[in-house]
């Protein structure tokens, strides 16, 4: 599936040739262009991974409830997320085209990854202690 470059400049291409550079190589403009794209090809494919791992969960989700439409909110954290200038858009398109039922309304997350799987693991063990009593 092909996908849509990140606005691209030369500002991008200097700082690669920066970081190369202290890499102690000396980059050609060629070389810088094949990093940039190496790391939009990674990004892309990291942000089509994670899409696809969530949509299967919704489809899962919406099919169990044997609703023909789901509306849901999924909540979303992360540096990746967060701030990586493409990985958003393109996380959303991918789940939105492989749940192709469902309404998603994603929110970003601002309580940060520890109270998220602190929230999680007194879940477990709230169900846990359900399952010990029943």
């Amino acid at each position: 599936m092909p996908f849509a470059p990140c606005v691209s400049d030369s500002g991008d291409r200097k700082q690669i040739y920066n970081i190369l550079s202290t890499l102690g190589l000396l980059p050609s403009e060629l070389d810088c262009d094949i990093v940039h794209l190496v790391c939009e090809s990674v990004s892309t494919r990291s942000a089509h991974m994670c899409g696809a791992g969530l949509a299967a969960v919704i489809n899962v989700i919406r099919e169990r409830r044997r609703q023909e439409a789901l509306k849901i909110t999924v909540g979303v954290d992360g540096s990746v997320y967060k701030l990586h200038p493409c990985f958003q858009d393109r996380f959303h398109k991918i789940v939105r085209e492989l749940t192709p039922h469902c309404d998603i309304t994603f929110i970003q997350s601002e309580e940060g990854s520890g109270r998220g799987a602190a929230l999680i693991s007194a879940v477990a063990c709230k169900m846990a202690a359900c399952m010990i009593t029943q």
